[in-house]
């Protein structure tokens, strides 16, 4: 089973990721990330994470959230909820949705064939679709 960083670590090094991802320099992570900005379920707070993606056939954008009991952003998107991405160096208005049924099917398989190495983190784990909206 692959090391994963800790949670530490990982605040630590997101405001460097957002700051590269939102400027001209986004090329050097944008093929794997986005900035998902989301205003949470509850708390009506504002929050702006870096998160890893898959692009499926049809334009959605697919994330991941590995220990879904240890991360909490995937909730707001229970149920479908409005979101902004950063993606490739363009703010993009998408709606998130938990994937379910089918969804989560084409959504799995879309990020097991982009990151074969997730095959065994991707059963337990919430899978987020993103599409656009308007």
């Amino acid at each position: 089973m692959p090391l994963r960083p800790p949670l530490r670590l990982l605040r630590l090094g997101n405001p460097l990721v957002r700051g590269i991802l939102r400027s001209p320099a986004h090329r050097l992570l944008s093929r794997s990330l986005i900035v998902l900005e989301y205003e949470g379920r509850t708390s009506g707070r504002a929050f702006a994470i870096p998160v890893r993606y898959a692009q499926t056939e049809n334009a959605r954008l697919v994330a991941l959230a590995v220990d879904p009991a240890g991360k909490r952003w995937w909730r707001t998107f229970v149920e479908p909820r409005r979101a902004v991405v950063v993606h490739r160096g363009s703010r993009q208005v998408v709606v998130g949705t938990l994937a379910e049924g089918s969804l989560r099917e084409e959504a799995r398989a879309t990020y097991v064939a982009r990151y074969p190495r997730s095959a065994p983190f991707v059963e337990d784990a919430a899978l987020v679709v993103f599409e656009r909206s308007g």
